[in-house]
């Protein structure tokens, strides 16, 4: 009986313990293309750089087979770690770019999200993928 509440034990706390264990980011250089999955991060190797892609916070592209008034847009909230300090910052794209881009601090972050939305179709949180580039501002 000891020994199958020492092995219970056992499998709690590695249960506890792999909860608490993000994913490890992916590495890449200035200038390389990465495709991120929501919760995914990315850190650039001769830069103190980290972007993590936390979320879409909303999608009012226009579907492709809808006629609408406005071609709407998707934000996505990025934390960026850069020398140890963090920030969190919206990322947006008009549903007519085949791509965006956004300045920060002496970055350019070069992006496009994926899927583009279809009519009748819902896109659920997990499978989008922001496809990032991230270079310096010469």
């Amino acid at each position: 009986m000891k020994n199958i509440m020492v092995a219970v034990v056992g499998v709690l706390i590695l249960a506890i313990g792999l909860t608490g264990c993000g994913e490890k980011p992916l590495n890449a250089s200035l200038g390389q293309s990465v495709d991120l999955k929501p919760g995914q991060a990315v850190e650039l190797n001769s830069e103190k750089m980290t972007l993590k892609f936390e979320k879409v916070l909303n999608d009012s592209r226009c579907p492709e087979g809808a006629s609408c008034v406005w071609e709407g847009q998707v934000q996505c909230l990025v934390t960026l770690d850069l020398d140890g300090k963090k920030e969190q910052i919206t990322l947006t794209q008009r549903g007519s770019d085949e791509g965006a881009s956004q300045i920060y601090n002496r970055y350019l972050i070069k992006f496009d999200v994926t899927p583009y939305p279809r009519l009748n179709q819902t896109i659920g949180q997990s499978d989008y993928r922001l496809h990032v580039t991230v270079t310096i501002i010469s």
